[in-house]
C-alpha cells in the first residue's frame, strides 16, 4: 500500500498505472527523493535507474542511490534492484545517435545494499545540524572538493594565506592539510628540514626570499637548443559528453581552434596563423577538424601534432583517415608544451606553485588575461557550443567569435613574450 500525502498523490496516481516515470518526487518523513527512472517490473516491484554523465560508476552514485531506495521503501514502493546508467567511452558515432550504444548500465543493488540501512541515522545528524542556530565549527580539508567542489569553500577558506601549504607544487593534498592543521599555514611556515622535492625547494626560497628563483645554466640550455623557426601552437578544443559529431566519442577533445605565432629566427618578428572552425548554428554543425579547403602541409601538420597529444594515434587516424600518412611524418616529438619545458628554472613567487601559461605570463611579462572577455579553456568551450549549437543571434556570434581568436591568439602570442623574456634572464 502506498502511503499518500499532499506531495506524493501526483507519483502515486502514476505508481498505480505501471508505466516508467521519470523524476518521480515522494516524501518519506525528512527526506525526499526524485530518481531519473522508475521502471515497473513484474505486478509490483521497480527498478531504480541513476542516469550519470560519468564514463563510469562511483562512490556518491551509490550514495544517492541508496537515499532514492529509503525514500520509495518508506513509501510502500517495492524496489527489486538499483542501477546507474552512464556513458559508454568506447561508443563511436557513426550516423545518428544509438542511445542503447551510447549508454551503459550498471547494476549495484549489491553495493546499495551495504550503505542503505545507514541512511536513515544519516539523515538524523543531517536534520539536527539543520535546526541548530549557528554553523558548528569543521575544519577545512580534503571534503572540501571530494566528491564535489563545495559552495561554501570561499566562506570556508578565507583565512588561508595566498602562499598556503596547499600551494606547493605536487604535493600530496592529504600531507598539505596536515601541515596546515599542525599550524604551518604558510609556506614560508614550514620547518626548514621538511622532506621536499627540487622544484619545491625552488618554491621554498622563492617565498622566503620575495624574489623570484632563475637557473641561468638550466635556461641557456634550454634556448640554445630552441631550433628556429619556431612555432608556438595552441588550441581550442571541446569534449562534450554526448558526441555531437561523427567518429568521435563520449568526451573526446575535439579540436574546433587554432593560433599559430611563428618566429623564422632569433629576434625576429612573428607571424601569425589562425584557423577557426566554421561551424553552422543548427544540430548539422560542420565539423571543425574537416578543413573548408585542401590544407598546406606545414599547416596540417602543425593540427596533427598537437593533436596527437591529446588523443592516441589511432584515435586520430580514425577520426582524420585522410590524413594518416601526415600522422607518421616523425615530427611530432619537437611538439613540446612550453610551460614544461623550463622546470622551474624560472619561479615567480606569484606562480602560487603552477607553471601553467596563466601563471607564468603575468609573473614573468606583467602581461596577461583581466581584461579578456574569455579567459580560459572552459570558457572558450562553453562559448563555442553556445554559438554552434545554441540560439545565439548574429551579432552574438560575431563578438563571441571575435573573443575566441583574440583569447586563443594571446595564448600563444604569450609564449612568444616568454622565451623572449627568457632569453633576457640567460
Amino acid at each position: 500500500m502506498i502511503k499518500r500525502d499532499a506531495v506524493n498523490k501526483l507519483s502515486c496516481a502514476a505508481v498505480s498505472r505501471r508505466l516508467p516515470m521519470f523524476e518521480a518526487g515522494f516524501l518519506a518523513g525528512c527526506a525526499y527523493a526524485r530518481a531519473d527512472v522508475l521502471v515497473p517490473v513484474g505486478r509490483e516491484q521497480w527498478d531504480i535507474v541513476e542516469v550519470k554523465s560519468t564514463t563510469k560508476t562511483k562512490a556518491e552514485h551509490v550514495n544517492d542511490l541508496a537515499l532514492q531506495r529509503h525514500v520509495y521503501e518508506g513509501v510502500g514502493l517495492g524496489i527489486r534492484r538499483c542501477f546507474v546508467m552512464h556513458l559508454n567511452s568506447a561508443y563511436v558515432r557513426r550516423g545518428e545517435i544509438d542511445p542503447s550504444e551510447l549508454f551503459t548500465k550498471t547494476d549495484v543493488t549489491a553495493d546499495v545494499d551495504d550503505v542503505v540501512g545507514d541512511v536513515g541515522s544519516e539523515l538524523k545528524k543531517m536534520v539536527r545540524i539543520i535546526g541548530q542556530q549557528r554553523s558548528p565549527d569543521a575544519d577545512i580539508g580534503l571534503q572540501c572538493s571530494d566528491p564535489y567542489d563545495c559552495p561554501l569553500q570561499p566562506m570556508c577558506w578565507k583565512a588561508v594565506p595566498k602562499h598556503s601549504v596547499l600551494t606547493l607544487a605536487h604535493v600530496a593534498k592529504k600531507k598539505a592539510f596536515q601541515w596546515f592543521h599542525d599550524g604551518h599555514a604558510r609556506l614560508q611556515d614550514l620547518p626548514r628540514d621538511t622532506p621536499v622535492n627540487a622544484k619545491q625547494q625552488i618554491q621554498l626560497r622563492a617565498i622566503r626570499s620575495r624574489r623570484a628563483q632563475v637557473d641561468r645554466d638550466a635556461l641557456r640550455e634550454f634556448l640554445d637548443g630552441l631550433e628556429y623557426p619556431l612555432h608556438f601552437l595552441d588550441f581550442e578544443t571541446i569534449n562534450p559528453a554526448i558526441p555531437v559529431w561523427n567518429i568521435t566519442s563520449p568526451y573526446q577533445q575535439v579540436p574546433f581552434q587554432f593560433s599559430l605565432h611563428i618566429v623564422s629566427s632569433p629576434g625576429g618578428k612573428p607571424a601569425h596563423h589562425g584557423f577557426f572552425g566554421r561551424g553552422h548554428r543548427r544540430p548539422a554543425a560542420r565539423d571543425p577538424r574537416a578543413p573548408q579547403t585542401p590544407p598546406r602541409p606545414a599547416r596540417l601538420d602543425h593540427r596533427v601534432q598537437r593533436q596527437l597529444r591529446k588523443e592516441r594515434a589511432a584515435g586520430l587516424r580514425r577520426s582524420l583517415p585522410s590524413f594518416r600518412l601526415m600522422v607518421g611524418q616523425g615530427r611530432v616529438p619537437r611538439c613540446r608544451p612550453l610551460a614544461a619545458v623550463p622546470e622551474f628554472h624560472y619561479y615567480h613567487p606569484d606562480q602560487c606553485g603552477s607553471a601553467s601559461l596563466k601563471a607564468v605570463l603575468p609573473a614573468l611579462t606583467g602581461k596577461g588575461y583581466a581584461d579578456m572577455k574569455i579567459a580560459d579553456g572552459a570558457t572558450a568551450s562553453q562559448g563555442f557550443l553556445r554559438i554552434t549549437f545554441g540560439e545565439a543571434s548574429a551579432a552574438e556570434h560575431r563578438k563571441v567569435r571575435a573573443a575566441l581568436e583574440k583569447y586563443c591568439a594571446l595564448d600563444t602570442e604569450g609564449m612568444v613574450w616568454i622565451v623572449k623574456a627568457l632569453d633576457r634572464l640567460r
